[in-house]
């Protein structure tokens, strides 16, 4: 059952004249979750700042294309559904745009809404779990642990679920203290250690490296941490447990790898996200429908693209496409076509030559993918004026790293 979009006002949005707005959003960000990140579930705000007057929708996805407004200036705000200081799997988006509304004409506002939080994750080395027969790990983002927030504010990861690595928290952004905890059951030893970090950023995942190092002192315990760039790659070392007699074998003073000249994090590594480029549209600002246009977007995936799918959300196009297709598509007003371009071997066959499809698209590092010969095909039908075609491009690399991009349409 479809959501029923909840929309409440104040005062008369009409005053002496009325317009209106096409909203177009899109996220920002390379987290991608199963929770909190539907753009659809995004809730909207428009404020009228001059009288007062608001607007809310609790849906993004159930917005009509376009939205009657009195005149005036307007803030806009998106946002995720929901907010938390600390919590499993939720990142928060949120994001704003300014605009006005004149007498009698369309505007179109395109929004796009960037990660606000932070995530952490955890890497567990060999020695880490080999030392250790039980840990915790604890993260908070208040001021203190006993400070009066701090139940809110902190997540814990423990080996007794035996999904540490797995698991990954997001925090709003503040200096992150992390306390480690560990027993060794060989010989009941323990462990209690804590750092903070102090660079923090939205959007910045702080990947920490848990390790264990058998140094010859009972409870000596250290800690070093070696932060960079987004992603954060922080190295964690916990050394301290006295060392068993082994026969043979070499000093642990001998290890390579105590050469503090040597640490991670020295060189960082460049992002191999997944980035779209429109050259003569920077901004991916809604675009006027015409029958000559330009809609050459460069999509860089340097770690090769695994899938890319296309959303046609397009009360004209997307029916077209379902014939062209063929008899076993179907097309619903409702939601979106999608279009798989490189699994779905009927809309290869039936697209090929119009835009990149298959091993076009299959495992390259770079794609100029154009829509300029698809997106005119709109004008043919005589869409009705004000109406709004999304074009929403997903791209997904072979290391699982996802981006999408609404690349939005309308008919003057």
């Amino acid at each position: 059952m479809a959501a029923t979009v909840a929309a409440c006002s104040t005062k008369s949005p009409l005053g002496e004249g009325s317009g209106k707005l096409s909203l177009t959003l899109e996220q920002e960000g390379a987290y991608v979750t199963k929770a909190n990140d539907a753009l659809a579930d995004f809730v909207v705000d428009i404020q009228r700042p001059s009288d007062g007057f608001t607007k809310h929708f609790d849906h993004y996805g159930d917005i009509p294309q376009t939205i009657e407004l009195g005149s005036g200036s307007y803030t806009l705000t998106v946002a995720s559904p929901e907010y938390r200081d600390a919590a499993w799997d939720l990142p928060y988006y949120k994001g704003t745009a300014e605009f006005s509304i004149r007498v009698d004409e369309l505007t179109p506002v395109n929004v796009t809404a960037r990660l606000q939080n932070m995530k952490v994750s955890f890497v567990l080395t060999d020695n880490f779990k080999n030392e250790l027969s039980t840990y915790s790990i604890v993260v908070t983002n208040a001021s203190s642990w006993d400070a009066s927030d701090a139940a809110e504010k902190t997540l814990t990861w423990t080996s007794a679920t035996g999904d540490v690595e797995q698991k990954s928290g997001y925090f709003s952004v503040a200096p992150l203290r992390v306390k480690v905890d560990g027993y060794r059951a060989v010989d009941s030893s323990e462990s209690h250690s804590e750092i903070i970090i102090t660079d923090v950023a939205a959007q910045d995942h702080h990947i920490i490296t848990l390790d264990a190092v058998v140094t010859g002192l009972v409870n000596g315990i250290s800690i070093t941490i070696d932060p960079t760039v987004n992603d954060r790659e922080t190295d964690v070392v916990v050394p301290g447990w006295d060392e068993l007699p082994v026969s043979g074998g070499s000093d642990p003073g001998d290890d390579p790898g105590d050469d503090p000249g040597d640490q991670p994090g020295d060189n960082p590594q460049p992002s191999t996200a997944p980035t779209m480029t429109w050259e003569v549209n920077p901004t991916f600002a809604p675009t006027p429908i015409q029958s000559q246009m330009d809609v050459e977007i460069a999509i860089e995936v340097p770690e090769g693209i695994r899938d890319f799918v296309v959303d046609v959300d397009s009360n004209v196009l997307g029916e077209t496409i379902a014939a062209m297709a063929g008899a076993s598509y179907t097309y619903s007003p409702e939601t979106p076509f999608q279009m798989d371009l490189i699994n779905d071997t009927a809309l290869i066959t039936a697209l090929n030559g119009m835009i990149p499809v298959g091993e076009q698209l299959e495992g390259q590092t770079h794609v100029d993918f154009s829509l300029s010969q698809l997106v005119p095909l709109i004008a043919v039908y005589q869409p009705e004026s004000g109406s709004q075609h999304t074009f929403t491009l997903k791209v997904t690399d072979n290391n699982n790293q996802s981006l999408q991009k609404a690349v939005v349409f309308y008919a003057e």
